[in-house]
């Protein structure tokens, strides 16, 4: 355990010293992101109603932290392979996942500052009371986490990073656009807003307004689905065992 720990410290220095140029530039598009979700997507509407504002806010970290898991973590990891990085990574003396673990603090952190400057300032911006749960905080993680691992999977298991970067693309595409994050399911057609009741997204953004806002959402099915998306991290730990 020692010795896990160890280079668990090791590859979380060595990645955020690797990704020093990466990281600072990471985070201002977070910060771009809680701003312009939160007060730009407003300009859309006519006249901003309490629960819409709480859409927006809530939902901006929502669609932060899938950028980070989902299109970010893929593009990074497919760009390491392009240059040959993780074959050098994976001939270290450390367990693959441990690196993984330490990439994922990383980018878990990266993605805080967003989440945080989105909800204060969507509160402050829409003149309305955040009402936190005690259930944001494992909410929260699970959003990334979940996001962050499937991403991984996605890399790992799309064997061309150019293919692996049009992947995440689509992603963006159908993330922003045509999932019910910004907005309620029922402003969808009725075949798109039955086909997000099978996906996770629509789930996650139900973790984000359920535990700190008073929208109805149903959190058990929500941590439940959302929960099940972590079986990313065991495909993952398949995956980079398998790749030379």
């Amino acid at each position: 355990m020692t010795a896990l720990l160890r280079n668990y410290r090791l590859m979380l220095k060595w990645q955020a010293l690797s990704s020093k140029t990466i990281l600072p530039i990471s985070l201002v598009v977070q910060m771009m992101i809680a701003v312009g979700f939160v007060i730009g997507l407003g300009f859309l509407y006519p006249r901003i109603t309490p629960d819409i504002a709480k859409f927006l806010t809530t939902g901006a970290p929502t669609i932060g932290l899938l950028m980070v898991g989902l299109v970010l973590v893929p593009q990074m990891v497919a760009m390491s392979k392009t240059e040959g990085t993780f074959d050098y990574i994976w001939s270290l003396p450390v367990p693959r996942m441990v690196f993984v673990a330490a990439d994922a603090t990383i980018w878990l952190l990266v993605s805080l500052p967003g989440v945080i400057l989105s909800l204060v300032l969507g509160a402050a911006y829409y003149h309305f009371n955040l009402h936190v749960s005690p259930l944001v905080i494992p909410a929260i993680l699970l959003i990334s986490l979940s996001g962050i691992f499937l991403g991984y999977s996605i890399a790992h298991g799309v064997p061309n990073p150019k293919m692996t970067q049009l992947i995440t693309q689509i992603f963006v595409f159908v993330i922003m656009i045509f999932s019910p994050i910004m907005f309620p399911a029922s402003q969808l057609p009725g075949w798109l807003a039955s086909v997000h009741k099978y996906l996770p997204i629509q789930y996650m953004a139900d973790l984000s307004r359920g535990t700190l806002t008073d929208l109805h959402a149903n959190l058990g099915l929500a941590f439940a689905v959302v929960g099940a998306c972590l079986l990313g991290l065991i495909v993952t730990g398949v995956l980079v065992r398998r790749r030379r």
